[in-house]
């Protein structure tokens, strides 16, 4: 026991306590521990602390400095992610940040070159690169079970209870942040194309009706560097009667084949000319958190930290200026404004 990695958990909020309890309610209490949870909020850092046994604090700064950690899960809104990463990097502390890296192409430079100078091993929560639906269908792909891949259509989408009851700051971000980050991400991460244009649209009305100003529903198509496109939707104001709060359906389709995965159902349906099969899979929220831990373990830092998380936040700037503008907007452009020294907020305006 005495063995066991050290954990900080930074934000208590929706992410954080399922990631703190991950570890200290499952298997994985035999190999880390949550020894301090940090939250603004110390009322919800001291809850959270309270059941993982832990100190809680309301200042990262301060937990770094007084407590010996071996890795920390950083997850605070969207936003705000930049200031508590470079004080981990700062730290020295491998860190666990959740997606998307940030929302402006400064922060997410500065975030990259911080991890780069402190050689510590890093890693943005694309957590879907861990379910094995998405692993079983990278397989597919990979093993040419579909031929060429020709197109990708995908909807990640929630019930409305989570802008209107569970994320206190869903104004200050979109569905475009929150879930297209996810989607954007496990594109990339099964066919190994990379984004160049998106075109969106955008549709507020309930959720600011109600006082949150952010979008009901994003969609968008983007356009890569392979030759196929994606096609992508976010909503989130689905009814709250849904069976299960989130709604994920992704289908890629190849030259002579199909994939077809339905995470509801947990399972990769794999259509080609020979058969249609479904294996199915378990969960695999632990098996997310076990990759970071196999990687701090390590020691080693990967030579290219970030750079797939800084271009998904390209890609996701570069969405929002197509939803604000109605046209199409390169990520190259993007990501050339960024090294000229421009800056853009989530909705493409100057900060």
């Amino acid at each position: 026991m005495g063995n066991r990695m050290r954990i900080g958990i930074i934000g208590a909020g929706v992410m954080g306590r399922v990631y703190a309890r991950t570890v200290t309610d499952g298997d994985l209490r035999w190999r880390a521990e949550v020894v301090a949870v940090c939250d603004r909020d110390r009322a919800l850092a001291a809850e959270l602390a309270g059941h993982c046994r832990a100190r809680d604090f309301d200042d990262a700064e301060r937990m770094l400095r007084e407590v010996e950690l071996d890795a920390v899960y950083l997850a605070v809104p969207d936003h705000l992610h930049c200031a508590p990463f470079l004080a981990c990097m700062a730290a020295r502390v491998p860190t666990l940040v959740e997606k998307p890296l940030a929302t402006t192409m400064v922060d997410a430079e500065r975030m990259r070159a911080a991890a780069r100078e402190a050689g510590v091993p890093v890693q943005v929560n694309f957590s879907n690169r861990a379910n094995p639906v998405f692993v079983r269908m990278r397989q597919a792909i990979a093993a040419g079970d579909i031929g060429d891949v020709v197109g990708v259509n995908a909807r990640l989408s929630n019930i409305v209870d989570y802008p209107t009851r569970m994320l206190s700051w869903a104004g200050s971000t979109t569905c475009g942040w929150f879930l297209l980050s996810h989607v954007f991400d496990l594109a990339a991460w099964l066919t190994g194309a990379r984004a160049a244009e998106v075109t969106a649209n955008g549709v507020k009305g309930r959720l600011t009706g109600e006082g949150i100003d952010t979008y009901d529903i994003i969609q968008a198509l983007v356009r890569y560097d392979r030759g196929f496109a994606g096609l992508y939707e976010s909503a989130w104001v689905l009814p709250n009667s849904l069976p299960s709060p989130v709604d994920f359906k992704v289908e890629v389709v190849g030259s002579h084949g199909a994939l077809y995965a339905d995470t509801q159902d947990q399972m990769v349906h794999v259509a080609n000319d020979k058969a249609y099969t479904w294996p199915g899979t378990l969960d695999w929220t632990q098996a997310r958190l076990s990759d970071f831990l196999d990687l701090v373990a390590g020691g080693d830092a990967p030579a290219d930290a970030l750079d797939d998380a800084l271009e998904n936040s390209a890609l996701l700037l570069a969405l929002h200026r197509a939803v604000a503008d109605g046209g199409t907007v390169a990520v190259a452009d993007v990501l050339a404004r960024t090294a000229a020294g421009a800056t853009a907020t989530t909705d493409g305006a100057s900060r």
